[in-house]
C-alpha cells in the first residue's frame, strides 16, 4: 500500500506517491532496560566502563551534554552515553577504579533532583498545576533506587551533592581523570578565547581539587572506535534505513525538482522507518553547486537550493538516518535524468574502480593508509595525477582528487590532520561512524574487527562541473570486510535500470 505526500514546486504542489514504505509509529520497542528508550541493555554500559576504569589509576569525572530545551535538536554527550545509555541533562558519572584487584569499580551517577531544569513553559502561581498531565515529566531519572535499577549504576545521588560526595572519593593527591572537550572557540587577537560549557566544568573542577586533571577523553574515544554487536546492529539498520532514501530519491528525481526536496524525499522514507532524526545536515548539490565544497557551502542558511537541469549529475551525501543514536554516511552520485554522458560515465567509473580498490584492502591488520593508498593508485593509473599541477593549470583550473596521489604516493607523506575550523580539508579516505556520524579520524593503530568507517574517495571537475563521490560503510570482520551500505546501488549500469523505471 503506498502513502501519498505533497512536496512543494516552485509554481505550485506535485503529488509524490512512495509505494512500499511500511509507515512505523515509533523506534522498535527492544530495547533494554536503561533509562533512554534507545540504550541497550545496562549491563553493556556496565562492562564499559569497568573495561574503562582498568584502564585508569585514579577517579574519572565524565560531564553529560546540557541538553535544557534543546528542541529535539541536541542529543547526550556521545562519551557520557556510551558509558551510561542515559539521556539527563546536567547529569555527572564519577568512576573510581578498584581498591582491590577482584573489587569492581565504585560508580556514582548524580542527577538533576524532581522537576530540576525542567523545560515546563506554563506559571506554577498554584503549585498543584505541576503535577497537572501535561506537565508531568516523561523518561527522566531521578536520584534512587529506580535510577539505580535502570541504569545498574550503584550510587545515584542529586546533582547538589556533587562536591560532597566528590572530596569525599577523591584522595587529597594523585591523577585525577576528566573526560575533556578539545575544541578551541575562536577570539580575535587580543582577546582570550572563551572555553566552552565542560571546559568551565573542568576549571571550577580542578579548583576544587586543587590539581589539573587529566584527559580520559582519548580513552573512552578509543573504545568507541571498536562496535560491539548491538552497536554493529544499530549501524545495519541506519545503514539499511539511509539506502531505502537513497533509492527512493533515485526513482523520484526529475529535471525541474529542486535539490532541497529531494532531501526531504529522502528524511519522509527515514521517518517512516523509524529513524527519528538525520545524524547530519542534508548535502545534496546538483550540476555547478556540487562543485563547491559542502564544508563552504553550509555556511550559508539555504544552502541546499537549486532548481535540477537535465544533464545534471546530483550529489547526494545525505545517507544519514540515525537509529538508537547511532548514525550512518553515505554518500551517491547519479544523473537527473537517469542516463550518465559518456564523460560522467568515464569520470564515475574512475572514482567507483577507486572505492572497490580501496574496499578491498580491508582487513584486520590492514592500516588506513593502504587503503587509502589502493584508491590513489587507481587515480595515478588514470593519469589523475597531472590533474593536480596547480602550477600548470593554475587555481582556477586544477582538480579536486581525493585520495590525493601527489600526496600519497608522489610525495610520499602519511596521514594528514584535518579541522575544519582550521581549514584543514580531508585529503584521506573517509572517518570511523557511530554514535557520531563522523565518529573521529583515528587511524594510527591497524584495523581490527569491529571497526566501522567510511571509504569515500571524490573527483572534483571544475572545468565540466562535475563532482563525484562514492561514500560506504564499511565493516572490519573476522576475515575482511562488511559493506553495510551496499544496498545503494553503486555500478552505472545498477543505478540506469533503477532510474530507468521511474
Amino acid at each position: 500500500m503506498g502513502a501519498t505526500a505533497r512536496y512543494r514546486r516552485r509554481g505550485g504542489w506535485v503529488a509524490c506517491v512512495l509505494p512500499g514504505v511500511a509507515l512505523v509509529t515509533a523506534i522498535s520497542p527492544t530495547h533494554g532496560v536503561a533509562q533512554s528508550d534507545v540504550a541497550f541493555p545496562p549491563e553493556v554500559y556496565a562492562q564499559r566502563r569497568a573495561r574503562l576504569a582498568a584502564e585508569l589509576d585514579g577517579p574519572l569525572v565524565v560531564v553529560s551534554e546540557y541538553m535544557i530545551r534543546h528542541g529535539g535538536e541536541k542529543k547526550q554527550d556521545p562519551n557520557f552515553f556510551y558509558l551510561t545509555g542515559v539521556e539527563s541533562p546536567y547529569a555527572v558519572l564519577v568512576l573510581v577504579p578498584a581498591a582491590a584487584p577482584d573489587a569492581p569499580p565504585r560508580e556514582m551517577l548524580f542527577l538533576p533532583a524532581h522537576r530540576q531544569f525542567a523545560g515546563a513553559q506554563y506559571p506554577f502561581q498554584d503549585a498543584r498545576l505541576v503535577d497537572a498531565p501535561w506537565n508531568r515529566l516523561i523518561r527522566r531519572l531521578e536520584p534512587g533506587p529506580a535510577a539505580e535499577a535502570a541504569t545498574g549504576i550503584a550510587e545515584t545521588y542529586p546533582l547538589s551533592a556533587f562536591v560532597e560526595r566528590v572530596r569525599t572519593v577523591v584522595p587529597p593527591t594523585g591523577p585525577v581523570y576528566f573526560v575533556k572537550d578539545p575544541d578551541a572557540l575562536y577570539a580575535p587577537p587580543g582577546l582570550t578565547p572563551p572555553r566552552t560549557l565542560r571546559q568551565q566544568f573542568e576549571d571550577a573542577l580542578s579548583r576544587l581539587l586543587g590539581r589539573s586533571l587529566l584527559d580520559a577523553a582519548p580513552l573512552v574515544e578509543r573504545m568507541r572506535v571498536v562496535k560491539d554487536a548491538h552497536e554493529i546492529r544499530a549501524l545495519r539498520r541506519a545503514a539499511h534505513i539511509s539506502v531505502e532514501g537513497l533509492l527512493e530519491a533515485m526513482r523520484r528525481i526529475r529535471p525541474g525538482m529542486n535539490d532541497l526536496e529531494v532531501a526531504g524525499i529522502m528524511e519522509w522514507v527515514w521517518k517512516a522507518h523509524g529513524s527519528p532524526r538525520a545524524a547530519f545536515a542534508p548535502i545534496v548539490a546538483s550540476g555547478p553547486d556540487a562543485v563547491s565544497l559542502f564544508t563552504i557551502r553550509s555556511e550559508n542558511y539555504n544552502s541546499v537550493d537549486r532548481v535540477m537541469q537535465d544533464g545534471d549529475l546530483v550529489f547526494i551525501d545525505y545517507g544519514a538516518a540515525e537509529w538508537r543514536m547511532y548514525g550512518s554516511d553515505i554518500c551517491r552520485t547519479f544523473p537527473v535524468s537517469g542516463r550518465f554522458t559518456p564523460l560522467q560515465r568515464e569520470l564515475y567509473e574512475i572514482v567507483l574502480d577507486a572505492q572497490e580498490a580501496a574496499i578491498a584492502q580491508v582487513r584486520p591488520g590492514a592500516t588506513i593508509l593502504d587503503v587509502i593508498r589502493a584508491a590513489a593508485e587507481v587515480y595515478r593509473a588514470h593519469g589523475l595525477e597531472a590533474k593536480e599541477d596547480i602550477d600548470r593549470l593554475g587555481p582556477a583550473g586544477v582538480w579536486g582528487v581525493m585520495p590525493s596521489p601527489t600526496h600519497y604516493l608522489a610525495q610520499g607523506k602519511g596521514l594528514t590532520a584535518y579541522t575544519a575550523v582550521a581549514g584543514l580539508g580531508v585529503r584521506d579516505i573517509g572517518h570511523h561512524v557511530g554514535l557520531e556520524a563522523t565518529d573521529g579520524r583515528d587511524y594510527s593503530t591497524p584495523l581490527e574487527p569491529g571497526m566501522v568507517f567510511t571509504v569515500e574517495p571524490k573527483l572534483y571537475a571544475p572545468e565540466h562541473d562535475i563532482a563525484i563521490m562514492i561514500e560506504d560503510m564499511i565493516l572490519v570482520t573476522e576475515d575482511g570486510h562488511e559493506n553495510l551500505s551496499a544496498g545503494a546501488p553503486r555500478s552505472v549500469e545498477a543505478i540506469e535500470r533503477i532510474m530507468g523505471g521511474r
